[in-house]
C-alpha cells in the first residue's frame, strides 16, 4: 500500500452552501479562499451531479468561486471525466440529492479516482451537504 499514513489530507466539509439571507457560499468564503490559497489552487473542478440541472448549478458555483479569485471547470463539460479528476488541482462536490450524486459517480466510475486524488495525492477537497458523503 503506497498510502502514507502521515499524509496531510486537505478536506473542507460544509454542512450547507447557503445560509438565509446570504449568497451562495458567502458565509464560508474566507475559509474557502484560505483553504485553496494555501495549496496554490487556481482552478477548482466542480462535480454537479447532486442536482438535475448541471449547467445552472455550475454557473452558480463558478460565479461564487470567481468572487473569491478562483477559476472553475465542471466535470460534466469534460470529454474525459476520469482525466479531469486526475488533472484537477482541487475538487468541489456540491449538495443536492445524495442518491443522485452517488449514482452518477458510480455510473461514471469516478469514486476510485476521486478517493485516490483526495486521500493519496492530497489535493484539496471541498464538499457541501450531499458532497460530504
Amino acid at each position: 500500500n503506497k498510502t502514507d499514513s502521515m499524509a496531510v489530507r486537505k478536506i473542507l466539509l460544509l454542512s450547507t452552501s447557503t445560509i438565509h439571507g446570504s449568497e451562495y457560499l458567502q458565509y464560508a468564503s474566507s475559509e474557502i479562499k484560505s483553504f485553496l490559497t494555501e495549496s496554490n489552487v487556481q482552478t477548482v473542478l466542480f462535480i454537479p451531479y447532486a442536482l438535475h440541472n448541471h449547467n445552472a448549478y455550475f454557473e452558480k458555483v463558478k460565479k461564487a468561486l470567481l468572487k473569491m479569485g478562483f477559476k472553475t471547470s465542471s466535470i460534466h463539460h469534460a470529454c474525459n471525466p476520469l482525466s479531469a479528476v486526475d488533472k484537477a488541482e482541487a475538487i468541489f462536490i456540491g449538495g443536492g440529492n445524495t442518491f443522485r450524486l452517488l449514482k452518477e459517480l458510480y455510473d461514471k466510475n469516478l469514486l476510485d479516482i476521486i478517493k485516490k486524488r483526495v486521500l493519496e495525492d492530497c489535493i484539496p477537497y471541498i464538499g457541501s451537504s450531499a458532497g460530504n458523503s
